[in-house]
């Protein structure tokens, strides 16, 4: 007998039959997300769903769906107004160091609440901001009541929201032996509180309209959908970065050019020794010491993005200044130090 899940998949894969793959209506994505956190169907059939689903591409409807079916079983922080929540990906960096850390403490400095979303570690990945968390400032949250403490004395705070379902053990440890980038690994993305202002991160390609479409219909009226340097939060210094911004509900695209801002680097921020982790923690490091380089100017345009989603100033100009000044000043170390 057929299971549900097996259906699912024979829908979305196309059946043996050899007839056309399907998409989910937004509900029926909701009840297969539901079913898969549940335990339904056993490894074999999830991982068929995953590749599937992956191969046909996933539609709005069905990104939100499960989206909405994820988020509805974990209990969120309540954040203060302005508070940033900056998503992050499984995948991490294997090219570059990881500066995300870098911009988290300018915008701090600065005087901007964030909360560092810290997905889980991919099996073989590259370094993630989680990763510079945990070697920098201590142990990540797992609840959201730590996460309310640690904003109220700090205004800054990194958790992973996929421990507070124990149904995400199973999907995550399938996409890890998948080794391919699956519906959990974009979904974990989005789960952060309602009502937020977040800043996800996206692989390069044809995807902000689905992504800012999907943000909007998760209730998210403030957001930024940025394709930084490896799908990472960092912006990159040698070519343009692009996004998607989303403002009090209107979206307009992001085009930012170093040079508009006077920054001219041949080439991006590279890994001084072998050891990926080693590298990013020196790279962070030498951002926040203030010391001149393509460390230092890549964690400004980042802690000016985080600056200028939360409201406080109108432009990016200004936001670039108010994180140069939190790095130049050590506002931007004793942040994360506090």
């Amino acid at each position: 007998m057929d299971t549900p899940l097996r259906l699912l998949v024979q829908k979305v894969g196309g059946a043996v039959t050899g007839s056309a793959a399907r998409n989910l209506k937004k509900e029926e994505a909701h009840e297969a997300f539901t079913m898969l956190l549940d335990g339904a169907g056993d490894p074999v059939q999830v991982a068929a769903f995953l590749v599937a689903m992956r191969s046909k591409g996933m539609t709005g409807d069905e990104l939100v769906g499960f989206a909405t079916a994820a988020r509805e079983r974990i209990p969120f922080p309540v954040l203060p107004d302005g508070a940033v929540v900056l998503s992050t990906a499984r995948m991490g960096k294997y090219l570059h160091p990881e500066l995300g850390m870098a911009g988290v403490a300018a915008a701090v400095g600065a005087g901007v609440a964030v909360l560092v979303q810290a997905a889980p570690h991919a099996r073989g990945s590259g370094v993630t901001l989680g990763d510079m968390w945990q070697r920098m400032v201590g142990d990540i949250c797992t609840d959201a009541k730590t996460v309310e403490s640690q904003f109220s004395s700090a205004g800054l705070a990194c958790w992973q929201p996929t421990c507070g379902d124990a149904g995400w053990l199973r999907l995550l440890e399938v996409e890890n032996h998948l080794g391919l980038r699956c519906a959990p690994d974009i979904v974990s993305k989005l789960l952060v509180p309602d009502d937020s202002r977040v800043m996800v991160p996206s692989r390069l390609g044809p995807v902000l309209g689905l992504a800012s479409d999907a943000l909007c219909s998760l209730g998210h009226r403030w957001g930024l959908i940025l394709q930084g340097c490896e799908g990472s939060l960092d912006p990159y210094l040698c070519q343009r970065t692009r996004g998607m911004w989303l403002e009090d509900g209107n979206k307009s695209p992001l085009r930012e050019s170093p040079e508009d801002y006077g920054i001219f680097c041949p080439n991006e921020p590279e890994h001084g020794v072998v050891d990926r982790y080693e590298s990013s923690h020196v790279a962070v490091m030498k951002a926040l010491a203030g010391v001149d380089g393509p460390e230092m100017d890549c964690a400004a345009l980042g802690g000016a993005l985080i600056i200028r989603l939360s409201g406080v100033v109108p432009d990016m100009a200004t936001a670039l200044g108010m994180a140069r000044d939190s790095l130049e000043s050590g506002a931007a170390h004793r942040a994360i130090k506090a």
